[in-house]
């Protein structure tokens, strides 16, 4: 059986978004702004996890 993983790279490309994404939903200072920004990367996530 082979297992599809996620080289180094990959890894690093994901955490920099999600942290860029995060970033800018703690500098919103409008609290739906922020949620609906949170809310994008928990699907952005999501997706990831998905695929």
């Amino acid at each position: 059986m082979d297992e599809m993983g996620i080289s180094e790279k990959e890894l690093k490309l994901l955490m920099n978004f999600i942290k860029d994404d995060l970033m800018e939903a703690k500098e919103s200072s409008d609290a739906a702004q922020k949620d609906k920004k949170i809310e994008r990367v928990l699907e952005h996530i999501q997706q990831y996890l998905e695929d």
